[in-house]
């Protein structure tokens, strides 16, 4: 638009609105009075107003600080909850306007009271602090709801949580070369870069770094909607990594996330989304029925055993412990008193927790808590899917990502007890808390400003 047309429009919205200064067509501030050689600008914003638009430049380092805490959590926990106390604390001190409370909030709270309950419940409560002590982690929720309130602070979180997991899918790429060299000299499976070996990248253990991937990967999947064609090769990059981690539960959890959106989006990201994994795995195909074929041995490696012998044990201490559960990190104690079998310690299966979020924390923390849980994921459901139907506009995209990596993480959790996992949980809550603070429409900005002065040329 030329500053002619400005100038115009300008005229016409004052006159129309009454706000034309004086009522003689000669008043030189009468836009009428104006003649072809003068143009509109802005005024200079006065010191006052600068000061004023100061808590703006905070919310801004404290978003920043956010994201780093995301971010960082794909490298280390250590360095993500550092930096989430930050974020915390700067926007205690800074925040100036309205807080935004997501509507998983009472269910969060009611899950966090159920678990202090059974803590008090337990006959061991001393070693069940380390629940009560991971509550600090739901501050990321809240953080994410108020500080990501733009589209382009979205699309700027999901573009940056997408390349630090590309650079930690090159590691893990090269992680299963290393192993897989090795394997092929030794041929023992604790060597096995399909079973005892798989990637981890910068986590301790291949779960936490398969969740955090696939958190990631189904999140970013709608999220090309707005980044564009060109973030299909990190995205390819990160799908290979999930293909190499050989953890069945996030194959099944990615699938899910993927289905779970995919019929929203247009047909031609199919092709693209899809093509690397296809590709990857059918290079692997070999390995893939390697991996699958250990699943049912009894020796050595027996997870599908384990699973079900976990199951069972965690049924019994439901029975049992019903109302609050045998107490919060009580599992491993508990265990040996509901197991089958006679010989647990050549079972050779670890029993810390059941390896399924649902029973974990039915046995755990007992039914009120598994409620509260049920509650609080239902709800994040329920809320992003009236949003999607009152038509997101231009979040629709982070709807559809939260979506995924919701559906992703509850169903990878009916085979892993991701939930207890801070890595996973953390970028979780970010990922699907990006929706509430950004409105279904951006703000369209006033093209005539009530500031425009006439200078004449």
């Amino acid at each position: 638009m030329t500053d002619a047309n400005i100038a115009a429009d300008c005229t016409d919205d004052a006159d129309k609105n009454g706000k034309l200064e004086g009522s003689d067509p000669r008043h030189p501030r009468n836009p009428r009075h104006v003649n072809e050689t003068e143009t509109f600008y802005p005024k200079r914003k006065r010191r006052s107003n600068r000061i004023r638009d100061m808590p703006k430049n905070r919310d801004s380092w404290v978003f920043a600080l956010t994201l780093i805490a995301a971010a960082t959590v794909l490298v280390s926990i250590a360095a993500a909850e550092t930096f989430l106390a930050m974020a915390f604390l700067a926007a205690v001190i800074s925040r100036p306007g309205r807080i935004v409370w997501p509507s998983y909030t009472i269910p969060m709270c009611a899950f966090m009271l159920t678990t202090v309950v059974s803590l008090l419940m337990s006959p061991q409560p001393d070693i069940g602090m380390g629940a009560v002590r991971k509550f600090v982690l739901f501050a990321m929720g809240l953080l994410a709801a108020n500080l990501v309130n733009t589209t382009y602070r979205a699309r700027i979180s999901i573009a940056v949580l997408l390349g630090v997991a590309t650079a930690t899918s090159v590691l893990a790429v090269i992680q299963f070369a290393t192993a897989y060299w090795r394997f092929l000299s030794t041929n023992n499976l604790a060597d096995d870069p399909t079973v005892l070996a798989r990637v981890t990248g910068f986590m301790g253990h291949w779960m936490t770094f398969s969740g955090e991937q696939m958190l990631v990967w189904c999140a970013a999947v709608p999220a090309l909607l707005s980044l564009g064609k060109k973030w299909m090769i990190p995205l390819g990059i990160v799908g290979t990594a999930l293909v190499l981690s050989f953890t069945r539960s996030v194959w099944l959890g990615a699938i899910g996330g993927f289905l779970a959106v995919i019929f929203l989006m247009p047909r031609k990201l199919w092709i693209g989304i899809l093509a690397p994994i296809g590709l990857v795995a059918i290079v692997a195909s070999g390995l893939i029925v390697h991996r699958l074929a250990l699943s049912f041995q009894q020796q050595g490696f027996a997870p599908d055993t384990a699973r079900r012998e976990l199951f069972i044990g965690g049924v019994r201490m439901i029975r049992d412990h019903p109302l609050f559960g045998v107490g919060p990190e009580r599992i491993h104690t508990e265990f040996p008193r509901y197991y089958r079998g006679n010989d647990l310690a050549n079972a050779n299966f670890y029993y810390g927790h059941l390896e399924n979020n649902v029973v974990q924390l039915a046995a755990e923390r007992g039914l009120l808590c598994l409620a509260a849980f049920l509650w609080f994921i239902f709800e994040i459901y329920g809320s992003l899917i009236a949003r999607l139907r009152a038509g997101a506009g231009d979040a629709r995209w982070m709807i559809l990502s939260a979506l995924a990596a919701l559906t992703g993480f509850m169903i990878s959790g009916f085979f892993n007890y991701n939930f207890g996992d801070s890595e996973v949980l953390l970028l979780l809550l970010f990922i699907v808390s990006l929706p509430y603070g950004v409105t279904s429409a951006a703000p369209v900005e006033n093209a005539c400003p009530p500031d425009l002065v006439p200078i004449r040329t």
